[in-house]
């Protein structure tokens, strides 16, 4: 039963500590929310792109020139 309470309180303060850290770095359930929404942008953004004739790298369709292999695209 000591072994318990010990456990329990070890826990406890695991978990404490780790709330002050994340408060200290700024984390919290705003940051993650906007980390979500810009994972659906991310992801919005790459059905937009095309891939690349020289090197079949995905790139804006507006793109002059490969960000990749540096070569000159005919813009779509």
């Amino acid at each position: 039963m000591g072994g318990f309470i010990v456990f329990v309180v070890v826990v406890g303060l695991a978990i404490w500590l780790l709330k002050g850290f994340d408060k200290i770095a700024g984390r919290g359930p705003k940051q993650v929310g906007d980390g979500a929404k810009q994972a659906r942008r991310d992801l919005e953004k790459d059905e937009q792109r095309i891939p690349c004739p020289h090197c079949a790298e995905k790139i804006l369709p507006a793109a002059k020139i490969c960000p990749f292999c540096r070569s000159a695209v005919e813009p779509k």
